[in-house]
């Protein structure tokens, strides 16, 4: 069924392209492509033997791109959720990423300008005043280096030019909706200029919080300097300095088991989140985070054939956010996660291309970064003893600690400290508590609360070289061969279960939770090195078509956790590796261009992990091995001079293989998390008008993806899922004819359609999912002027 599927996609690829080969011997001159620098050089993107979605600034504004979401919606193959600025997920190709942990490696690589932003707490950054944006899919390893298990995503903003130029946006809609931008750029003369870009986004939430406030909004600002040069003698160097806010409410974690007050467990209606007075020095429910980063890029023609490229950076993130990871309107537990991490990094490049048969490119990064995560807790003890120990997941996990089955655990406490089992039996069942810790069966139990918290801290340093080279054996056959090497040094430090308080009190004793000794730090140090390649032939049928077959390894390095429940407190996620078989096309028309490529990928110590809930880590695991199928196209073609259309289709079949050397595997035949079956996208451009006042534009915009698991326990929980559902916006945009203003109106979920964008979530762990809605129906009016 798997073969069987992806042909019939493959012959589906060459009937929607059959018609477009009638054009080939055609007199037009072909459309114009967009020129990418994916293999570090400017190229057409027709002649990039790798699956590429690159959008440039004309396609950015049509499409409406103003976040990483929108983004995505017409990327084949990548899903981005956005819990918060703080807390994202990168899923390309159903390979995710999105802990936090200061240990945890990429597998998706995120680019800003060349400099790796990968790290997941300061990964997500606004979109603006961008030139283009480059998404390259399978395994990078020469490319885009470590981290690119599977693909990596490039922002290139843009620079300063010579000359004088200005633009400001502003927009109002509903929930609150304001924003405001623009840019403005001055020419020093001689190749010389300065540029200053910035933004503004902030609305409300979509989700009243009957506790007080609205969860689910955003609130950010985003500003940009560049200092850019380009001197007659072929040198060319950028300054570029990023610096970014959010300061959003907090994310609507609705629990899907315990109604809110007088309300329902619908993660669409009104949540209940509470926070404790003095958590966190006051700070509420809601994110307080700060990017920023500086990064220079030079570029040195040595002569007609070599060229010496510096690429030098600097980045930084603080973050604070705090949660009600339950969700039920109960004072009972307030996570927080306080994040920072600096990084420094430095690549020199020396590429080789006199126009003849060989071209290549060598080159070596050094790459530093630390950081650390504080995830400090409180809880109400009442409700705590109450509501957890009830919890079969709870209890499970008290077993497993203890050694004794789940049926035997009351007991085994009771003998332990000494407690009369009734003290156990007489909280089992919590529901209603009444104000003052008291439970319903009229019971007392001490009300208070308990603080408690865990921390880990990462710190890598890594060395790269890398080179590839290119062989055109003939005018139309190409053989290229890329090799990386890695070394990487790495520390991890932590504690976990340290206790502030009692953690849990049982008839008046305490009940410490499993953690490092006394809430000691301890620390680890590990050295892994590996080899990653990528070979790829290309062939130029004619003109217009370009094939290429590629056969790659990518590599998500080795992780050394801190895991509490592991000897030694330690435990080695052994490095992920793929490989993966890929062929692919690139048809260029004389209204438009088709691409696409088929691919087979394998995978070793598939890395899933699971949530300790006595650190709040998420502890990487080894899923074993897993097998991906899949087929992605993508297309634009201007039906008319004013009607011009972009689609795109995937489909991908990725689950963890049943066996494993014969042994079942405890995830077989599970899909991965974030990876649905077929997702398809379809944008247009339709002129209703145009004279010489202007032109009225319709730029309707529809995406559409089948079921996906948030978990790869794809059974966990009934309802961690979210059913296929489709997004559709629109703008109706008028232009002055001497392109100096513009008007519009704008919706986003014009269908108002209900859709989750996360579940499960830390109150899985406890036996109680929670639910993040995506966002309603959103509307306003924007206008915007270029001077």
């Amino acid at each position: 069924m798997i073969r069987k599927s992806v042909l019939m996609s493959a012959v589906a690829l060459g009937a929607v392209s059959a018609p477009a080969f009638a054009e080939l011997n055609e007199t037009a001159q072909p459309v114009e492509v967009i020129r990418v620098t994916t293999q570090f050089r400017e190229q057409s993107l027709a002649e990039v033997p790798v699956n590429v979605t690159a959008f440039n600034a004309e396609l950015i504004d049509r499409l409406d791109i103003r976040n990483l979401e929108d983004m995505a919606a017409f990327t084949p193959g990548l899903v981005i959720q956005e819990q918060s600025p703080n807390n994202t997920g990168y899923s390309l190709r159903g390979i995710t990423t999105d802990s936090g942990d200061t240990y945890a490696e990429s597998r998706v690589a995120i680019f800003q300008d060349g400099i790796s932003i990968t790290r997941s707490r300061g990964s997500y950054v606004e979109l603006f005043d961008m030139e283009r944006i480059e998404v390259a899919k399978g395994p990078q390893p020469t490319l885009f280096g470590r981290g690119a298990l599977i693909g990596g995503i490039n922002l290139i903003q843009n620079k300063a030019e010579d000359d004088f130029s200005a633009s400001l946006f502003g927009g109002i809609g509903n929930y609150e909706q304001r924003e405001i931008g623009g840019h403005v750029n001055y020419g020093l003369g001689n190749g010389l200029g300065l540029r200053l870009a910035g933004v503004h986004r902030s609305r409300d939430g979509h989700i009243d919080n009957l506790l007080g406030g609205t969860l689910q909004g955003r609130d950010v600002s985003a500003i940009r300097g560049v200092f850019s040069a380009r001197l007659d003698n072929g040198f060319s160097f950028d300054l570029i300095g990023n610096y970014q806010e959010d300061n959003g409410p907090g994310t609507s974690f609705k629990s899907g088991v315990l109604p809110t007050p007088g309300g329902d467990t619908s993660p669409y209606t009104a949540a209940a989140l509470f926070t404790f007075p003095g958590f966190e020095d006051n700070q509420g429910l809601g994110l307080d985070r700060t990017v920023w980063g500086v990064t220079a890029l030079a570029e040195y023609p040595l002569n007609d054939a070599w060229t010496l490229s510096s690429i030098t950076g600097y980045r930084q993130f603080d973050s604070r956010e705090v949660f009600d990871p339950i969700g039920a309107g109960l004072d009972l537990i307030n996570l927080a996660e306080d994040a920072r991490g600096r990084q420094a990094s430095q690549e020199f490049r020396l590429t080789y291309d006199a126009g003849d048969r060989v071209s290549a490119v060598i080159g070596a990064t050094w790459f530093y970064e630390s950081g650390t995560q504080r995830i400090p807790l409180i809880v109400n003890e009442a409700r705590a003893q109450a509501l957890l120990l009830q919890t079969p997941a709870v209890q499970a996990q008290f077993a497993q600690q203890l050694g004794v089955p789940t049926a035997a655990l009351f007991p085994t406490l009771s003998f332990l400290l000494g407690v009369p089992a009734s003290d156990f039996t007489n909280i089992v069942n919590p529901f209603p508590l009444s104000v003052g810790g008291t439970l319903a069966a009229g019971v007392p139990v001490p009300l208070g609360t308990y603080q408690e918290e865990a921390a880990n801290s990462g710190r890598t340093e890594a060395f790269d070289l890398f080179g590839e080279v290119t062989l055109r054996a003939t005018d139309r056959l190409s053989f290229t061969a890329g090799l990386r090497y890695t070394d990487e040094s790495k520390r991890t430090s932590g504690y976990g279960g340290f206790v502030n308080a009692p953690n849990l009190i049982v008839g008046g004793r305490a009940l410490l939770l499993p953690g490092t000794p006394d809430g000691a730090v301890v620390s680890q140090s590990a050295s892994f090195d590996d080899v990653t390649w990528r070979v790829v032939a290309a062939y130029e049928v004619n003109d217009r078509l370009n094939t290429w077959i590629s056969y790659a390894r990518g590599r998500r390095p080795d992780v050394l956790a801190l895991d509490t429940t592991a000897p030694g407190f330690f435990s080695v996620a052994p490095a992920e590796i793929v490989d993966s078989l890929e062929a692919g096309a690139f048809l260029t028309l004389d209204r438009g261009t088709i691409s696409g490529s088929i691919f087979r990928s394998e995978y070793e110590n598939f890395q899933s992990s699971q949530f300790d809930p006595f650190d709040g880590s998420l502890v990487p695991t080894n899923a074993g091995e897993a097998t991906q199928y899949g087929l992605e196209i993508q297309s634009n073609y201007a039906i008319t001079d004013a009607i011009e259309v972009y689609a795109t289709y995937a489909y991908n079949l990725a689950k963890i293989n049943d066996t494993l050397g014969g042994v079942p595997q405890e995830f077989g035949g599970n899909r991965f998390r974030y990876a649905p079956e077929h997702a398809a996208s379809i944008g247009l451009r339709a002129e209703l008008f145009s004279n010489e006042m202007g032109t009225l534009s319709l730029l309707p915009a529809y995406s559409w993806q089948s079921h996906i698991f948030f978990d790869e326990d794809n059974q966990r929980f009934a309802g961690v899922r979210q059913d296929s559902y489709g997004l559709l916006r629109a703008r109706l945009r008028f232009e002055s004819a001497d392109m100096r203003w513009y008007g519009e109106v704008f919706g986003n979920n014009l269908t108002d359609e209900q859709y989750l964008i996360d579940a499960g979530n830390t109150g899985a762990t406890f036996g109680l999912p929670t639910f993040i809605a995506g966002s309603p129906r959103t509307y306003g009016v924007r206008l915007g002027v270029n001077f």
